[in-house]
């Protein structure tokens, strides 16, 4: 595939990484935000009257939004040397097996993620690195690959922390990709706002990457190629028509779209594309879905981005078979496309649905069918009913929304709303009223006490 002889060859993205602020195909905004904390965490200041200053990071936003590569740029401009913590892979199998073979070592001898995960944090933050660049006195860890015992086990993660900050300064950041589930999301599990309040962690939210952010960074990735004659010798640049296909395919997947044009690039590979769009000068396509169906080969085509799943339901389209008037994407299809979290996309519906329906008795079936969503989203028994409200929500809409409103149509960002976090908060405020003398069992609150409360606080 590429010269052996050149080691840093073996990554296709390190050879094209931002060198500078400049460089980065991410919101400015974003971008700033990282810069900013990251200024006042290694200098040490005061964020709050309190007087704590900023140690711990979670960033969180969907894969491939730029996370982790606006973190290391930014700090080596900084001048800021970042250790990143990756987790061992055969050390928890091995552990905890079964099986103990004569032949093989004591198990008690092996250390668990836990203790090698504490050494990590222990041994970086306050001895330096004989690989460190030179200059770069000042130091951030890194921790976006979690052990799997803290997703199994919550609060050894959470006891970790706390050592962590009770022992040392340095300033750490935690990278979570969002998940469609509850049960796969980290930051939701490691960082409930319990955690998050007493450990004062800050929060810094990405986005999918725009179209013109994409093409900022092929076109960066395009003028090394050009410019270099070592790598012109393994890459070249495609036709703007391969590149146009790339972004509309990554559904704001930064790393997918550089991905996808890296390869289409590799002069060792032959590539489909370059022979079709080749081709495509002196064959002309004889219909416009000739050049659709090629772009599933390029990236993710079977996901949706937020905004392109509102026009959906929001706009629903309809087509005429033999068996009747039908949509044209199944509400079923939507649901399983998104990639966020459902009550994040039900919440987006509730302030967007009103000013799209233009019949009042639609509204009113709609709105009855977000109330019904809800009550399931807030099901205390299993997760999976979460996939179900989104499916109920998307079909009430779209069956209840015949004629759309017409013009456009600005979308609002959801409805945040503050909850008690736990059954422990409101059982404490009912005692101090007088209105309980005992704890409430858990299933009790969630299946009575809750809708109660709510209806006397009326």
């Amino acid at each position: 595939m590429l010269r052996k002889g050149k080691e840093e060859s073996s990554d296709l993205l390190r050879q094209f990484e931002p060198a500078k602020e400049a460089d980065l195909a991410i919101h400015v905004k974003k971008v700033e935000e990282i810069k900013h904390w990251l200024e006042a965490a290694l200098q040490d200041s005061e964020y709050e009257p309190e007087g704590i200053a900023k140690q711990i990071l979670l960033v969180t936003g969907p894969s491939g939004s730029g996370k982790s590569v606006c973190v290391k740029t930014i700090a080596k401009q900084l001048k800021c040397d970042v250790k990143e913590w990756t987790t061992p892979v055969d050390l928890e199998l091995y552990y905890e097996d079964n099986f103990d073979f004569e032949s093989r070592e004591d198990r008690r001898s092996r250390q668990s993620q836990k203790q090698l995960f504490n050494d990590f944090l222990h041994k970086s933050s306050r001895y330096c690195s004989l690989f460190s660049s030179s200059g770069t006195e000042r130091k951030v860890l890194l921790v976006k690959d979690f052990p799997n015992s803290f997703l199994r086990s919550p609060e050894e993660f959470h006891e970790s922390l706390e050592i962590y900050q009770n022992q040392s300064s340095t300033p750490i950041i935690f990278i979570a990709t969002d998940a469609s589930s509850k049960s796969l999301d980290i930051a939701m599990k490691l960082f409930p706002p319990t955690i998050m309040e007493n450990f004062h962690v800050d929060t810094i939210k990405f986005n999918t990457v725009s179209v013109t952010l994409m093409k900022k960074a092929i076109k960066r990735i395009s003028t090394l190629i050009g410019g270099s004659a070592e790598l012109r010798k393994t890459f070249q640049v495609p036709p703007k028509a391969v590149e146009e296909d790339i972004v509309a395919s990554s559904q704001g997947d930064l790393r997918n779209c550089c991905l996808n044009y890296l390869f289409t690039c590799l002069k060792s590979i032959p590539s489909s594309l370059a022979h079709q769009s080749a081709g495509s000068k002196t064959k002309k396509p004889t219909d416009k879905g000739s050049t659709n169906r090629h772009k599933g080969a390029l990236g993710l085509s079977e996901g949706l981005t937020v905004m392109h799943g509102l026009g959906r339901i929001l706009h629903p389209k309809y087509v005429n078979n033999d068996i009747g008037t039908r949509f044209l994407h199944a509400p079923e299809d939507i649901t399983d496309s998104f990639i966020s979290q459902p009550a994040a996309i039900i919440s987006l519906l509730h302030s967007n649905y009103v000013s799209r329906c233009s019949d009042v008795h639609c509204l009113s079936s709609a709105s009855d069918c977000l109330a019904v969503a809800d009550v399931i989203m807030n099901e205390y028994r299993t997760d999976q009913l979460a996939s179900y409200g989104l499916n109920l929500a998307i079909r009430g809409i779209m069956v209840n929304n015949q004629q759309t409103t017409h013009g456009w149509h600005q979308i609002k960002k959801k409805v945040s709303i503050q909850l008690q976090n736990s059954a422990q908060l409101y059982t404490d405020e009912l005692t101090k009223l007088g209105i309980i003398n005992r704890p409430i069992p858990q299933k009790m609150f969630a299946s009575e006490y809750r809708g109660l409360i709510s209806i006397i606080r009326r």
